[in-house]
């Protein structure tokens, strides 16, 4: 089962609500331009109510059974308003406090896809940490509320107190939203089922993404006064108990970046863009950030034309763990800024031996000059953790939790970084860690010093600029910044 989370602030008796709304609840019905009841059901009516009706609910001492069924109806009609898609059935909701959370997503962590391999080679979790542990103690500390997408109807929410709940606005809007795309594309869908990072990005790049736009469509109609809206209220979350904030930007991407990219399908296209999207997601993220339709993003040549493979090389007791791991566009937007748009493609492979371990990144980008930039804040990253030349293309970390060794290497359009724990292990983990199987011709081993491509090549550089691996730290700031802002929406 997959999570669609929303990142909130920062535990119970777990009850859901069904059934139609009593007429005698509402108020405001004398209102003119309020209809009266269909006969059957229609676009903008659930469970009795109007999406521009005004409803009995405060939530300052907990929401009832009778307004948590007001509040809920007419948020799904409004949201049926703004999408123009019917629920075609109804919708339970669950609360649970704070100290159920990681009970409830344990083994559920679809956001964070990868081995602890690609989340070493981001320079997010250290060797020194257990990355399985970590990646679950940084959701249980930001999920506020989710919506399984495969085949339940039901919304979870995350209340201080399970016995009078409360939820925002938005957030109730951002949930149910994805029960809409469950009930209308069918989110357990083959389509949409991904196993490495960058095609989970790409996949919630329109999941996460519309929830994230419908609900911001949603908060302009209360702050703009079209609609009378329930009082906004705090978010909750799991205890803030080993929240790594560096994966914060690799958790919020599809939330922030998905939401433009469908507000650009929706300017060029209207929400029929948007569904073409559902029936045919992106599969790479670098797709959804040049804002094309995923069928035609290989005529655009941006999405990635051609796999890209490196041969096991490995020697004296390594082995290639599993499949290759990819970390694409969106997740390299939190490293590198616009540069990540230059990316093209990318394998990581995990590699053991007993307890040490190593991995092979190649990635290809738009040209030389874009692949020399993603070197070059490689490198500098190398650098900033107190890492040494060693030699030419040879970099060690002599201490600290991403103490080891690299080899750094790029031909043409082509980067290849090879790690282990010692430089006398590097060749064992990938004999021959500089020669680039296949690649263009214009070899570059890195020897400590920014190289610069042809003149030529800059001219043909096609993405935008910005700093290196240090560009972290400000993404995780926007983030927080993002979320307290909807924490304290009207």
């Amino acid at each position: 089962m997959a999570l669609c989370l929303v990142i909130g602030a920062s535990g119970g008796t777990a009850w859901a609500v069904d059934g139609d709304a009593s007429q005698s609840d509402r108020v405001g019905n004398e209102t003119t331009d309020v209809p009266p009841d269909p006969d059957e059901d229609r676009i903008g009516w659930e469970g009795g109510y109007w999406y521009n009706e005004s409803v009995d609910v405060d939530q300052y001492d907990g929401l009832s059974d009778a307004e948590l069924q007001r509040y809920k109806y007419r948020t799904m009609a409004r949201l049926e308003r703004i999408r123009g898609l019917e629920f075609t059935d109804d919708v339970a909701i669950e609360f649970i406090g704070p100290g159920e959370v990681e009970d409830r997503i344990e083994g559920n962590i679809t956001q964070f896809r990868g081995t602890g391999q690609q989340w070493e080679a981001l320079f997010v979790i250290g060797e020194d940490r257990n990355a399985e542990r970590v990646l679950l103690g940084t959701l249980v500390g930001s999920v506020a509320g989710w919506a399984a997408e495969e085949g339940s109807e039901t919304v979870v929410l995350i209340t201080d107190d399970p016995s009078e709940p409360t939820v925002p606005p938005t957030l109730l809007a951002h949930e149910l939203v994805h029960v809409l795309q469950h009930q209308q594309f069918d989110l357990s869908a083959e389509r949409y089922q991904r196993a490495t990072l960058d095609g989970e990005h790409a996949k919630d790049a329109v999941v996460e993404g519309e929830a994230s736009y419908l609900d911001s469509v949603y908060e302009q109609y209360c702050t703009n006064g079209s609609w009378d809206c329930a009082d906004e209220r705090p978010f909750a979350t799991g205890p803030d108990v080993g929240v790594e904030y560096g994966l914060f930007p690799y958790l919020q991407a599809p939330y922030t970046l998905g939401g433009e990219y469908v507000s650009r399908l929706v300017d060029r296209g209207g929400f029929d863009a948007v569904d073409a999207a559902h029936r045919n997601p992106p599969e790479y993220s670098v797709t959804a950030l040049h804002g094309r339709q995923a069928e035609t993003a290989s005529q655009a040549g941006i999405a990635p034309s051609s796999p890209l493979s490196v041969p096991d090389r490995s020697a004296d007791g390594w082995t290639r763990q599993g499949g290759p791991d990819r970390v694409g566009a969106m997740g390299l937007t939190a490293i590198l800024g616009d540069r990540a748009l230059a990316w093209r493609n990318g394998v990581l492979y995990a590699y053991a031996n007993g307890s040490a371990d190593g991995y092979v990144w190649e990635t290809r980008w738009s040209n030389a000059t874009t692949a020399q930039r993603f070197l070059d804040a490689y490198r500098d990253e190398i650098r900033s953790k107190d890492g040494v030349n060693v030699s030419a293309g040879v970099w060690q970390i002599p201490d600290g939790p991403f103490a080891d060794a690299f080899a750094l290497d790029r031909t043409g359009d082509t980067v290849r970084i090879v790690n282990a724990p010692s430089v006398g292990a590097l060749s064992a983990v990938h004999d021959s860690p500089s020669d680039l199987d296949g690649a263009d011709a214009g070899s570059t081993v890195d020897a400590g010093s920014q190289t610069t491509a042809s003149s030529a090549e800059q001219t043909t550089a096609a993405d935008g600029s910005g700093p290196g691996f240090g560009f972290i730290a400000a993404f995780v700031a926007v983030f927080v910044a993002i979320a307290a802002a909807k924490r304290s929406a009207v």
